[in-house]
């Protein structure tokens, strides 16, 4: 079980990496589409991006967090 254990945790490390890429290709395409919207604006409007990495950090949080109460014990060691 411990190989099936570092494999599970090397595959979580690949996505949790790939995520990170994926969320800076993210954070540029809406600066670019932010700038674009309001490149013709009398008034401009808040950038979607702050929800954006709000929503990432809660979703990691959460997946952290999983993680850690499916790996914990679930019983006291006998004495």
């Amino acid at each position: 079980m411990k190989i099936v254990s570092r494999i599970v945790v090397a595959v979580g490390l690949v996505v949790f990496v790939v995520s990170l890429l994926l969320l800076g290709k993210d954070v540029i395409d809406i600066n670019q589409l932010h700038a674009v919207a309001n490149a013709n604006r009398s008034t401009s409007f808040p950038s979607p991006l702050n929800n954006v990495l709000i929503t990432y950090a809660l979703a990691v949080l959460g997946g952290l967090l999983l993680g850690l109460g499916i790996t914990l014990p679930r019983r006291r060691a006998q004495r």
